[in-house]
């Protein structure tokens, strides 16, 4: 938890706002509207007090017709948005995540690259080619000073070295990803099929395939996959699909878990007792037990969000 006011941010992709929800009652306290448009991912900076939110366009994954370029400040203890920076000639920002620089790095979509924005002087400080198509996620792995990043139609994995701030390698997978995440100690790169029900497990020492876990409880392809942040539960969501699996650290158990409609993102509490899962067709969030791999409680929230954090 940080030293603001404890909360939930919630970015509520199809009502182009971002809620501030009560972390017990799950009940939205403020509202943010009028984003660029669409709001779609979000990070909180290493102090907690500052939420950076990227405007995509209003288009989807492969298909972006009117990529925007701005990613929007939120100010986590005043709740209200501060400026948004402009990161043009660059453009569809989504997933982004600070590095351990303390700069923000985010995959820019119609550029196939990673565009490196300094938050201190609100401006663009460089970029990194991923030499793929539409890289659309990344993860961080701060102790060996790189970046992975999704390249959902290439079916492969783009690896970066960030002290010399270039592509150093590629992961080539059989089938084509949509989602991605390091574990804690980062000895493992896991990326989600988009093709199948199946998890790919990458060593990252060797920066190859390691194995491969199917599925139970999907019957295709999943997105999203998240580490909690103590690194003992592995969520991956589906897409399109009501479901979601959580996988012990070992990865060597999964335990089936129904949600609502087109689940997103999900955000570990901060005691690691439940993870919430924003259902962005249902408008809902549901709150999972982690311990009893069941839905505690299903709330309303905004008109559908894609992504949400404690703060």
């Amino acid at each position: 938890m940080s030293n603001t006011q404890p909360g939930i941010i919630a970015v509520d992709k199809k009502g182009k706002q971002v809620l501030f929800l009560d972390p017990s009652t799950y009940e939205t306290v403020a509202t943010l509207q009028h984003f660029p448009t669409l709001p779609h991912e979000l990070v909180l900076s290493p102090d907690g007090r500052t939420a950076y939110i990227p405007a995509y366009g209003d288009g989807i994954h492969g298909d972006n017709p009117h990529p925007n370029h701005v990613i929007s400040v939120v100010d986590l203890v005043r709740r209200e948005r501060l400026a948004d920076i402009d990161i043009r000639p660059f453009e569809s920002p989504h997933t982004l995540r600070f590095g351990p620089d303390g700069l923000l790095y985010i995959c820019c979509e119609n550029d196939s690259a990673v565009v490196i924005v300094d938050p201190k002087a609100a401006r663009v400080a460089g970029n990194i080619p991923t030499g793929s198509n539409k890289t659309h996620r990344l993860a961080v792995l701060p102790g060996k000073q790189q970046i992975w990043t999704d390249n959902e139609e290439d079916a492969s994995i783009t690896v970066i070295d960030l002290t010399r701030r270039s592509r150093i390698g590629t992961v080539e997978l059989p089938q084509a990803i949509a989602g991605i995440a390091a574990s804690a100690d980062e000895k493992w790169v896991v990326a989600t099929s988009a093709e199948s029900p199946v998890l790919f497990v990458i060593d990252t020492e060797h920066a190859r395939l390691e194995r491969t876990i199917e599925l139970a409880g999907h019957s295709k392809g999943s997105q999203v996959t998240r580490y909690a942040p103590d690194g003992r539960t592995l969520i991956v969501i589906g897409d399109h699909e009501p479901v979601i699996t959580l996988f012990d650290a070992a990865l060597q158990t999964q335990r089936t878990v129904q949600v609502g409609n087109k689940p997103m993102d999900a955000a570990f509490s901060p005691d690691g007792s439940t993870v919430l899962v924003a259902n962005e067709d249902d408008a809902t969030l549901s709150v999972v037990d982690i311990g009893t791999a069941t839905v505690r409680k299903t709330v309303t929230a905004g008109k559908g969000c894609e992504t949400l954090a404690y703060f």
